[in-house]
């Protein structure tokens, strides 16, 4: 058996997954263990957590692979350093002290593991954006494919164009540093008064509210190139000078805000984050979105001519988290078939680099999401007995919570292992009834606190989905944001956004069963095929263990909290 154990380190969302002979069998994000939301740097607790769900040690592993080749192009980053930024020896020992890390990983794996460093299996750097695309290509079950990334920046690129045919990718274009259609979107977020790191999603939702009225004005800033892909104007930005630099105190992830006074000067005084959001804050929303569907529908239509003899697009990169972006792409049919993973973001290239260094397994992974920890049921009813609260097992738990759903309850769902990426998918949700028109602002108010104006998604029978969302694709992931039909607004106010469209799951019986049944249990009491679900969490990340959800609980007003077949009602 070949093993293979893949990082996200000294980053954002670090990660860790464990290849066995070609199969991805454990991937977790650190930040689920140490309750740091985006947590950098390295991943160990989700390393132990890897290790363990494969039963193999760190001396037992045949390699380490890492999503990150800090020398690719180096001698290019080092030039454009040199051409155009000030303090450049600083930038540059900047570089080098990134190459220094990754090198030092097999020493602190040797450290925190008790095994002598000779000892630690071989390391192997995997490029940025290969990790990223073939995170999405090698569970897909393509044979044959164009891969896309596309995110804020990785070892200098920001765009990654290939093929790929039997298991082999060859790129075919790229955009390196300083353009970037993930720092354009993340300019303008900051520019908003969304100043942590990942509040992007916010703008994305905020952007139904306005209208891209800044559309051609903001479109000054992008270049799309003919027969190419798109450039910046660097006046509006201060990366192409000073760099993009990501922080971590106390491992918490950010990034200096990167607009210009050129920016200022054409758009106005930027949002405090504590001010009301103006009309032109809901006009610049819409129209950067705007403008990021026209960039990454021109890349596509690009890649569409440098791959033409396929007819499946995987696709990953931090942007591919924009659902509303993604549905553009589906109902363009450049491409017949789609695959983005559940964790397209960087937590993902954990999993890539694993699977482009182990190689990859014939059997298609294309619905495995659920590769994070399951609790035994000692270990749930040990966490209730010391949490003090009244519980019960049940031997209907899906009739139960499907009485309390029509009853108006909103549940916690804890059952079975953790999903791996951003995406509450049926493992750690938090359930309502899509009926009531009052629950976005009860969740909004009694356990998720957070902007109203953000949405919430549902998760639908897949034989039934037609008869209520303008789509007729699988979305196992969360990954698009559809129109809801009109006739059907009003039958699920909860899960409609102001522009008319929801970002929904498919539930099929084969690879999420246990939701399936949950939601057929609801079906037959409401005939509503589908329930409100969101993420099990509170400005934190999604809950891991039976401790972190009763912790939820008890800070939130959940009515209650199902913990596999145990049920706490308050």
């Amino acid at each position: 058996m070949t093993t293979v154990l893949g990082l996200n380190c000294f980053h954002a969302d670090a990660a860790a997954a464990l290849v066995q002979d070609g199969r991805v069998v454990a991937a977790a994000e650190e930040e689920r263990f140490n309750r740091i939301k985006h947590c950098a740097g390295f991943p160990l607790e989700a390393v132990r957590y890897c290790l363990q769900q494969g039963g193999v040690e760190l001396r037992e592993l045949d390699a380490i692979a890492v999503g990150a080749k800090p020398i690719e192009h180096v001698q290019q980053e080092i030039l454009q350093i040199l051409s155009g930024r000030p303090n450049y020896s600083r930038q540059i020992q900047k570089r080098l002290d990134a190459v220094a890390r990754f090198r030092d990983v097999r020493a602190i794996l040797a450290r925190e593991f008790g095994v002598p460093r000779d000892e630690t299996p071989r390391l192997e750097e995997v490029p940025h954006h290969l990790s990223h695309v073939a995170s999405a290509y090698y569970v897909s079950g393509y044979p044959d494919a164009a891969l896309l990334s596309i995110d804020g920046f990785g070892d200098f690129c920001s765009t990654y164009l290939a093929r790929a045919v039997g298991g082999k990718i060859e790129p075919v274009a790229r955009v390196a540093f300083p353009h970037s259609l993930g720092i354009l979107y993340t300019m303008v977020t900051q520019f908003l008064g969304f100043g942590r790191y990942g509040d992007e999603g916010k703008v994305m939702g905020l952007a139904a509210l306005g209208q891209p009225v800044y559309r051609d004005r903001l479109g000054q800033i992008l270049k799309l190139v003919d027969g190419g892909l798109f450039e910046l104007d660097p006046s509006y930005f201060t990366h192409p000078v000073y760099g993009v630099d990501m922080i971590w105190e106390d491992r918490v992830p950010a990034i200096e805000d990167c607009f210009s006074e050129r920016m200022i000067e054409v758009f106005g005084p930027p949002r405090h984050k504590y001010a009301d959001f103006s009309v032109r804050d809901r006009d610049l929303a819409a129209s950067v979105q705007a403008l990021l569907e026209d960039g990454i529908m021109h890349v596509v239509r690009r890649l569409r001519e440098l791959v033409p003899d396929t007819k499946s697009l995987c696709y990953a990169g931090g942007v591919a988290l924009n659902c509303v972006a993604n549905s553009r792409i589906r109902q363009s049919k450049l491409f017949e078939n789609i695959f983005i993973p559940s964790a397209p973001n960087d937590a993902g290239t954990a999993v890539g680099c694993a699977l482009s260094v182990g190689g990859q397994s014939e059997a298609t992974q294309v619905n495995q999401a659920r590769l994070g920890p399951a609790f035994s049921p000692q270990e749930i009813e040990q966490a209730l007995e010391g949490s003090g609260l009244r519980y019960r097992r049940s031997t209907a738990i899906h009739e139960e919570v499907a009485a309390l759903l029509t009853q108006g309850k909103v549940v916690g769902w804890f059952r079975g292992r953790m999903e791996f990426g951003p995406r509450a998918l049926g493992g750690r949700s938090i359930l309502a009834d899509p009926r009531r028109p009052d629950m976005r602002e009860i969740l909004n108010t009694r356990v998720k606190f957070r902007e109203t104006f953000r949405p919430f998604a549902a998760s639908v029978l897949r034989e039934r989905q037609a008869e209520f969302f303008a789509a007729d694709w699988d979305s196992p992931f969360m990954q698009y944001a559809v129109e809801v039909l009109p006739e059907k607004r009003e039958q699920i106010p909860a899960v409609v956004h102001s522009d008319g469209t929801c970002r929904f799951q498919t539930i099929d019986t084969e690879s999420t069963p246990d939701m399936h049944r949950l939601i057929s249990a609801f079906c037959a009491k409401t005939d509503v095929p589908l329930v409100l679900n969101t993420s099990f969490n509170e400005n934190e990340p999604i809950v891991c263990t039976p401790a972190d959800a009763l912790d939820c609980f008890v800070s939130t007003k959940l009515d209650a909290l199902v913990l596999d077949d145990f049920l706490v009602n308050r």
